[in-house]
C-alpha cells in the first residue's frame, strides 16, 4: 500500500487504514500489523472484515475482529491462510467464503437482485466506483503491466467496442 491509496480512501469514507509491510510477514510482522488493525478498528472491532489477500495478512485482521464479527474469505493472492480455529471460537465470529462464480451459478435470482441493487445504488448516487484509469481493448497489455505495478489507486476499467 502507499500513502497516497491511504488517503484515496479516507476521502471516500474510511475511518481507519493503515500502511502495511509489504513481502513475507513472520510471527512477529503478524503481530505488528494486527496490532495496527486493532488500533484502526478501535476498542469494539471491526464488524466485518473484507479480505481479499489472505496469506499471512488474514490472521491479523481476524485477530482485529469485533465479538460476533463477519470475516469474508474473498480471495487469497497472497497465498491460503492459516487460521487458528480458537479464534473464531473466542470472537464468536463467522468466516465466510465469499466465492462470487459459483454464487452467481447457484442462485441466479439472488444475484440478480444483488446486480439491481448495486446499479440502483450507483444511479442515486450512494456508490462512486474510483476508476484510476480506462484503456481501450487494444491496450489491455498496458493495462495488466500497470495492474501488476501495484501503483494502480481504484478500478482499470478496458472497453469493449
Amino acid at each position: 500500500s502507499s500513502e497516497d491509496k491511504l488517503a484515496a480512501t479516507r476521502s471516500l469514507g474510511a475511518d481507519g487504514t493503515v500502511l502495511y509491510e509489504t513481502g513475507a510477514l513472520q510471527k512477529d510482522g503478524q503481530k505488528r500489523l494486527a496490532g495496527q488493525f486493532k488500533a484502526a478498528c478501535g476498542e469494539q472491532g471491526a464488524d466485518v472484515v473484507y479480505d481479499p489477500v489472505g496469506g499471512e495478512y488474514s490472521e491479523p485482521a481476524l485477530r482485529a475482529i469485533a465479538w460476533e464479527g463477519r470475516y469474508l474469505v474473498v480471495g487469497f493472492p497472497a497465498g491460503i491462510a492459516s487460521i487458528p480455529l480458537n479464534l473464531p471460537l473466542l470472537k464468536s465470529c463467522d468466516i465466510r467464503g465469499v466465492f462470487w462464480g459459483a454464487a452467481i451459478e447457484r442462485d441466479p435470482a439472488r444475484h440478480a437482485e444483488a446486480v439491481s441493487e448495486l446499479l440502483a445504488f450507483y444511479a442515486a448516487g450512494k456508490i462512486k466506483p474510483l476508476v484510476h484509469r480506462v484503456f481501450p481493448l487494444a491496450d489491455t497489455a498496458e493495462a495488466l503491466k500497470l495492474l501488476a505495478s501495484r501503483s494502480v489507486t481504484g478500478k482499470v476499467v478496458i472497453t469493449v467496442p
